[in-house]
């Protein structure tokens, strides 16, 4: 079975009725309903932005004070090098977007705010290893400087009384020995 349509019978079937417009406030409505989502979207990027950076450097931080802590100066360029390194990622990874291009019209640079913010996180990962460093030859100088207080106690002790010439020191010691594990137990808890 064959159906005849008429050419002009097509034309008809094949048109197209014009969109009905929205209401204002239904276009309102998307409207913002599209701006929250930006704003959504902006926000969580912002954040999980700042808790990566956070995360990289306070690992490169710890990463450098244990090894400065475990290996001391033998250590240093390593702790340096793999905290700068790890503390670096999240700002280097901002280069991705940068485009360079040399045409007819001169030097062309797309993306520019992602150098400032990459020249910005490299700055801040020299600043974190510098204070993760600083911070552990700190301890290292207030722990050379304690130890020799504690020894030069304990010889002026020694003089006053020759008789308790190793019992002092054992007794000085064993007191350290106690705090320091009365002190790791007292943070577990």
């Amino acid at each position: 079975m064959t159906y005849d349509i008429e050419d002009e019978q097509e034309s008809v079937v094949s048109e197209i009725a014009p969109d009905t417009p929205l209401p204002k406030d239904l276009i309102e409505h998307l409207e913002s309903r599209k701006q929250h989502r930006k704003d959504v979207i902006n926000t969580t990027e912002k954040l999980t932005r700042f808790f990566v950076g956070w995360s990289l450097n306070s690992t490169g931080f710890f990463i450098a004070k244990y090894l400065l802590i475990t290996g001391g100066g033998v250590n240093l360029w390593l702790a340096i090098s793999l905290s700068f390194s790890i503390c670096s990622v999240g700002s280097l990874a901002g280069l991705t977007g940068l485009r360079v291009n040399y045409n007819s019209d001169g030097l062309e640079v797309d993306n520019m705010q992602n150098v400032l913010k990459t020249a910005g996180g490299l700055v801040f990962a020299g600043i974190t290893t510098w204070l993760a460093v600083k911070d552990h030859q700190y301890f290292e100088n207030l722990t050379k400087e304690t130890v020799t207080q504690i020894s030069q106690d304990i010889q002026t002790i020694e003089k006053q009384n020759p008789q308790s010439d190793p019992w002092v020191s054992i007794a000085v010691a064993l007191a350290l020995f106690i705090g320091s594990i009365a002190i790791i137990f007292k943070g577990r808890g």
